[in-house]
């Protein structure tokens, strides 16, 4: 474990970076670093070469072998109540901002954060709070090897060639920070997302989800526990509008399927 303040970045997220070569959980360890370490956990980041026991939403498997990048990153929930859609939007953008700079241009948000190139998954976004934090968990396929039997895919197969995950990290908060700062700027107006918001209009741009017919529901491990709709835009606070046919739904959270 090396604890590295070496990175110059003009940032609020990073200014702390943790490196563990092994982690059960990274969710775990921030919940660990958290408790001991309070004071200097807003923007901490946790980078794990792997985790043996990583999960994604309701548990499910995410494998997370050496040559990916997989991060956690500790917030104090500090924002208006108003703007938390907003920031669930920032890790799928970032992440598409990094991957648009080494000329992926094929990759999209799929709202609300997952990251997909030619419809297979390159990167995965949790957050989750604990008392008056934020824990989020973001996962990358980078250089490392992908299960057969998934549909998704990684950077190493699409460039052609291995790229570090560090020089991806690097590039990546960078455009964390960007976003995290417009959301502060949005708070900081009068009319802040009520007016035009550039993350809603960078999310028009980034993300392939508007105009589609999709499947929605909060989980869809459960069996016909959702509705088919129409998704229509973003609105200002983050988020999907989504068009029944009987009800035009404003949806924060869940999960969609592509129709």
């Amino acid at each position: 474990m090396v604890l590295s303040k070496s990175l110059s970045l003009p940032s609020v997220i990073g200014g702390e970076i943790w490196f563990f070569p092994t982690l059960q959980s990274g969710f775990e360890k921030a919940r660990e670093l958290l408790e001991l370490y309070p004071k200097t956990a807003h923007g901490r980041i946790i980078v794990a070469g792997e985790i043996l026991h990583a999960k994604g939403r309701f548990k499910r498997i995410w494998y997370a072998s050496k040559g990916g990048l997989w991060i956690n990153i500790t917030l104090f929930d500090e924002l208006y109540e108003e703007s938390k859609g907003l920031l669930s939007l920032i890790w799928g953008l970032s992440i598409v901002r990094t991957l648009r700079e080494l000329k992926i241009n094929e990759a999209y948000v799929k709202w609300i954060n997952d990251v997909h190139v030619k419809g297979k998954k390159l990167a995965g976004v949790l957050q989750e709070h604990v008392g008056e934090w934020i824990l989020i968990g973001i996962g990358i396929n980078i250089n490392n090897e992908i299960p057969y039997n998934l549909p998704a895919i990684n950077l190493k197969h699409i460039l052609g060639y291995e790229i570090s995950p560090y020089y991806f990290l690097g590039k990546l908060l960078g455009w964390i920070n960007h976003y995290y700062s417009l959301i502060w700027d949005l708070e900081k107006k009068e009319e802040n997302i009520l007016d035009q918001n550039p993350i809603i209009e960078d999310m028009k741009k980034l993300s392939d989800t508007i105009n589609r017919c999709v499947y929605y529901s909060y989980n869809l491990d459960i069996p016909n526990s959702g509705v088919y709709g129409y998704t229509k835009g973003f609105t200002n606070k983050g988020g999907l509008l989504l068009d029944t046919g009987e009800v035009l739904l404003e949806l924060y959270s869940g999960e969609i399927l592509y129709l």
